[in-house]
């Protein structure tokens, strides 16, 4: 896939191994000095950063986000920005705390950290029956934040990352090697032909603006049947607008008895705030699969790296099973 002139890859497509690795007593510590909270921390799950849930009297109030060592400050400046104009429209998510200081950010022995408040509500993936109406819910917050943050402009957000649809194929043909199991690789080579045939040549035609671009089950927080919270706005860059909503209905399927109608309310939601093209429309069940192929991909790489990190392995097995089932079913004609 071509890239744009402005975005330069970095050498290694993942920053898993430049993971922080602060004590909690360190977190305790930071989040004093510079913000001023005496509170409890406990480490929560992560990917490339270090988050600490700050309590009191078990109490959720705040978290510190320590950031990767590779990532580049102004993308944690881009990250505040779309928080404070999510919120400002009115979305459910975090606010900035300043520090003492009155800066956004401090840092700690070459560490980068700030933080937000902590959201009400659990997460999506504890939800044990979620109801059509959340399901709208969530379709409505990232059809509402679309047209929020096509308004937004930062030159941070115009960068490479491997979680970017618009990298899939780089993506899964560097991993195939680390997929395990013959039946694996063959569902994640018939998504890759899939997408060369039925998005590359389109690609160019679809809509972008800047996406949150990790709207997955975790990152989704929720009360009854509303979302509570929308959190982790750390892989959010510019690309495909269309495919916010693919990523959200591919972790939202996973594990569900009727997947296809789980999508299906998603997107109802959706449009009721910003109206799909009918190519989105098109292609917008390739990049569900797309998604699922690059999460188990990139997650069979991460082992590699990190073979006792569960949080690597999170969704590994329900997306394989919901790969396998959306693939057959597309032979058959359903799609």
């Amino acid at each position: 896939m071509p890239h744009s002139e402005n975005i330069e890859q970095p050498q290694s497509l993942s920053l898993v191994n430049q993971r922080p690795s602060l004590s909690a007593s360190t977190a305790a510590e930071w989040l004093a000095r510079d913000w001023g909270f005496q509170m409890d921390v406990r480490a929560l799950e992560s990917e490339r950063d270090q988050n600490w849930m700050a309590s009191v009297d078990g109490e959720p109030r705040l978290v510190l986000k320590v950031a990767n060592a590779g990532e580049d400050p102004a993308v944690l400046e881009l990250q505040q920005v779309m928080l404070a104009r999510a919120r400002a429209a009115g979305l459910p998510c975090p606010e900035v705390v300043h520090t003492r200081s009155c800066g956004s950010t401090a840092s700690w022995d070459g560490n980068l950290g700030w933080v937000i408040t902590a959201l009400p509500g659990r997460k999506l993936a504890d939800e044990p029956l979620p109801s059509t109406d959340l399901w709208n819910h969530l379709g409505t917050v990232l059809g509402r934040l679309a047209i929020v943050l096509a308004e937004v402009e930062h030159p941070a957000a115009h960068r490479w990352l491997q979680w970017d649809v618009v990298n899939a194929e780089e993506v899964l043909a560097t991993y195939r090697s680390s997929i395990v199991g013959a039946r694996r690789g063959e569902i994640a080579d018939a998504v890759l032909a899939q997408f060369r045939d039925l998005v590359v040549p389109v690609i160019d035609d679809l809509p972008r603006s800047l996406i949150h671009n990790d709207a997955n089950d975790h990152n989704i927080l929720v009360q009854g049947d509303r979302v509570s919270g929308l959190i982790d706005f750390g892989d959010a860059l510019h690309t495909v607008t269309v495919n916010e909503l693919a990523i959200a209905c591919s972790y939202a399927m996973l594990g569900r008895a009727e997947p296809r109608e789980v999508a299906q309310a998603i997107t109802r939601g959706y449009e009721a705030q910003r109206e799909l093209s009918q190519l989105e429309r098109e292609v917008l069940p390739v990049l569900i699969r797309t998604r699922l192929a690059m999460s188990v991909s990139i997650s069979a790489y991460q082992q590699t790296l990190e073979p006792d990190n569960p949080y690597l392995r999170i969704s590994e097995q329900p997306a394989w099973d919901l790969l396998e089932r959306l693939m057959e079913e597309t032979a058959d004609g359903h799609d």
